[in-house]
């Protein structure tokens, strides 16, 4: 798992408030009423993939319900970012 930083933050963050002038490109790789994969990529070059489901799939251990991962670093890289989830979003604890 990549570290959570303020720079890696500021990507999440566009994500979720949905910023479009933070990002220069956003891609849906899938879609479906249980599941979305976005791709960002950044003026800086990162690029973050977006994951939600609604619901774990049957068996699976992936229990998230938002997920984003930095799936290449910015360049320049001053702060050293590297490849990875950055930050998960579970479910609700009801």
């Amino acid at each position: 798992m990549a570290k959570e930083s303020k720079h890696t933050n500021s990507y999440v963050n566009s994500i979720i408030q949905d910023i479009q002038n933070h990002f220069v490109n956003e891609e849906t790789i899938k879609y479906s009423e249980s599941r979305i994969e976005r791709l960002y990529e950044f003026e800086d070059g990162a690029v973050v993939k977006y994951e939600w489901q609604n619901a774990p799939r049957t068996g699976s251990s992936d229990k998230f319900n938002h997920r984003f991962t930095l799936e290449t670093p910015p360049k320049p890289n001053p702060h050293k970012l590297t490849k990875g989830i950055i930050r998960i979003i579970n479910y609700p604890e009801n």
